[in-house]
């Protein structure tokens, strides 16, 4: 399933998987000619997801990035506070890198700041990666008005689709991101099939930047930037597991099933745990449910060992581009040993002073007059034959209980989507065919 551009460590250690979660239904609505490429993180109980989709409500012909979210794995998704999805990002609508397309999100938030990742084209040519940022994942600015990876032209494969395709993590204070380039030297000859990893303290990988090579990481140069494939595939995202110590890819190998491979923390030629599959077809995608940096959620036990992978990919394609986001899962079971923390004893306080050897002081008072032998009064009652009566009531609350506070309102958030119009829709059934072809001519992602 890996490339052979360098000698693997493999372990392979097996894992158990449980919980199976098959396809649900379709999770967006809206008019989008076709959907694909998802990337999910899960925050403040809402599960955000950015994709790719033709929408034609955008204001330029071509690939755009649309916004939905939901409480609910399982959907249905929308914008916030209700309503079809947003689009986001699209292309610029002039001669720059992505005047026309703007595709294959990845989104990882830092220190507050959203970050994507997003492949890009102009008039149908190669595809080469874009850097933008969002304080709220809604509105973006570009951070360079140039690709930040090209493609490196380094072998003709026979698929000019070229450098595209991003997943980004954030870890240890770095940016990771695996991509595909067609042209590299490391991907496969038959079909250009291929991940290579870099990373970068820079988000824009403009200074810093260091790549997987089969001797390790390295600094880049254009020469060692693509030799080293970490996994066969198009179309790949990955997160990295803390509970596993590893990366995990999810990528597609055989038609029915998704493949998630692991690898390494410092060295992606290792195989620390045996690939795992999700069964059922996908169309293209998947990607992985994470948290906001693109880590592994936490199990909801807090078993030791235990991951739950949920995925999301297209899973319809009917003779035209993949459509229908759908959402299925498994969780991963390690063979982990966990430690229990063991409290750690208080230690007592040492004395702090030392023992004397004579008494502090002498006594002060003489000893008092002999004692009386009559009480100096009489007692004034008589005792009571009867109890006192002794009342404690039970009392009803006077108050009733304050209310559980209602989860934060999505109402806040900008809703910039527009209903369709019966002549769009029209223009959106026609958009469909013109799709296809599109899509057809500008993917080259079929292994």
């Amino acid at each position: 399933m890996l490339t052979a551009a360098g000698p693997a460590i493999a372990q392979d250690v097996p894992l158990t998987t449980e919980n199976p979660r098959p396809n649900s239904g379709p999770l967006t609505g809206g008019d989008a000619a076709y959907e694909y490429a998802p990337t999910i993180i899960a925050e403040n109980g809402v599960y955000r997801m950015w994709y790719c989709a033709q929408d034609p409500q955008g204001a330029v012909p071509g690939d755009d990035i649309l916004y939905a979210e939901s409480p609910n794995l399982d959907g249905p998704f929308t914008a916030p506070g209700g309503g079809d999805p947003l689009i986001v990002f699209e292309g610029r609508g002039d001669a720059s890198f992505d005047g026309q397309h703007a595709c294959d999100p990845s989104v990882v938030k830092v220190d507050g700041t959203y970050y994507l990742y997003y492949g890009a084209a102009v008039n149908d040519g190669v595809t080469t990666i874009g850097v933008a940022r969002s304080a709220d994942g809604l509105s973006w600015e570009r951070m360079v008005d140039q690709p930040i990876i090209t493609p490196a032209n380094q072998q003709d494969t026979g698929n000019g689709y070229g450098a595209g395709q991003p997943s980004a993590v954030y870890l240890d204070g770095q940016f990771y991101l695996i991509f595909t380039d067609t042209t590299g030297a490391g991907a496969l000859p038959s079909n250009g099939a291929g991940q290579f990893a870099w990373r970068s303290s820079d988000p824009t990988f403009a200074t810093g930047t260091e790549v997987v090579t089969a001797d390790g990481w390295q600094p880049f140069t254009p020469e060692n930037s693509r030799g080293f494939s970490v996994a066969n595939a198009f179309s790949a995202d990955w997160q990295y597991s803390d509970e596993l110590e590893s990366f995990v890819i999810a990528h597609n190998n055989d038609a029915g099933s998704t493949t998630l491979t692991f690898l390494g923390t410092e060295n992606l030629a290792e195989h620390p745990w045996a690939p795992a599959t999700i069964e059922g077809p996908w169309v293209e995608g998947p990607g992985i449910v994470s948290t906001p940096d693109k880590h592994a959620v936490d199990d909801d036990g807090g078993e030791c060992g235990r991951v739950p992978v949920d995925i999301m990919h297209a899973s319809r394609a009917d003779g035209v581009p993949p459509q229908d986001l759908v959402h299925k899962g498994i969780d991963v079971v390690a063979p982990i040993e966990c430690e229990t923390p063991t409290p750690t004893p208080t230690p007592t306080e040492d004395p702090t002073d030392e023992p004397t050897d004579e008494p502090t002081e002498d006594p002060t008072d003489e000893p008092t007059d002999e004692p009386t032998d009559e009480p100096s009064e009489s007692p004034t009652q008589e005792p009571t034959d009867e109890p006192s009566e002794s009342s404690t009531p039970s009392q009803e609350p006077t108050e009733d209980p304050t209310p559980s506070p209602s989860p934060t309102s999505d109402d806040d958030l900008p809703d910039t989507g527009a209903g369709s119009t019966g002549v769009l829709v029209t223009l959106g059934a026609a958009l469909v065919a013109g799709a296809a072809l599109l899509y057809r001519f500008r993917r080259g992602t079929v292994a």
